[in-house]
């Protein structure tokens, strides 16, 4: 969250203390999936990782918080979007929005983090195109890890996986990039492999033979000049 407006719509007295929330209505989108990972747990509290969309009065925003968190929602629901499942929990004015600030810190939620918002593409609403090469620079400072490898990696990374909403074979920086920008799976042979030869070694050789012949490359790559040598 880094717009002031709704900043100002949660109080905390210190670190320890609980996060209330002070507007009208706050609803929270969270990946039912983290359940899998022991990453979500819904008692008479929930308990799970703070990477979520959310709406807060109407404005729509997120928060990116890579660490264990407490919260008490007034309701808990279930949902789907685009067959996916999501937990969707409802705050009201002077509900505890977390417990504490001072957030469980676990570094395996890097490779969470990685597993979903990359190679299965759940990608948050409220996270821009410029937004997703920094997503392993904020983490470092919640989770504690650091990957040893440059921030241009994640940039080729995203800019490779961002795809044109209508047409997912246009790299999204291929567009005049005003509007929403679509992700891919980094798993999706179909459409992140480049060449041929790539789509049909690669898993998945049925959706990437048929790749191949529906969406035929225009370029050689390296591997296939070599292979026809």
């Amino acid at each position: 969250m880094r717009d002031p407006s709704i900043l100002k719509k949660f109080e905390q007295k210190d670190p320890s203390s609980p996060v209330i929330f002070t507007g009208d209505t706050c609803v929270v989108t969270i990946l039912k999936k983290f359940e899998n990972y022991q990453l979500l747990k819904v008692t008479e509290v929930v308990n799970t990782i703070g990477v979520f969309d959310m709406v807060v009065d109407g404005k729509e925003t997120g928060m990116f918080l890579v660490g264990r968190i407490t919260m008490e929602p007034t309701d808990v629901r279930n949902f789907k979007i685009d067959n996916t499942d999501y937990i969707q929990l409802t705050f009201y004015k002077g509900d505890v929005f977390m417990q504490s600030s001072r957030i469980v810190v676990d570094e395996k939620l890097a490779f969470y983090v990685w597993l979903e918002y990359i190679k299965y593409s759940n990608v948050l609403k409220a996270m821009t195109y410029e937004d997703q090469a920094a997503i392993f620079d904020r983490m470092r400072m919640s989770s504690g890890i650091t990957f040893p490898v440059d921030h241009s990696v994640y940039e080729a990374i995203f800019a490779h996986l961002s795809r044109d909403k209508n047409d997912f074979t246009i790299p999204y920086r291929n567009t005049e990039m005003k509007e929403e920008f679509r992700r891919i799976k980094l798993s999706d042979v179909a459409h992140a492999a480049r060449s041929t030869s790539s789509r049909i070694i690669g898993a998945y050789f049925k959706e990437g033979l048929n790749a191949a012949l529906d969406n035929p490359s225009k370029t050689n790559s390296m591997i296939e000049d070599l292979l026809r040598q």
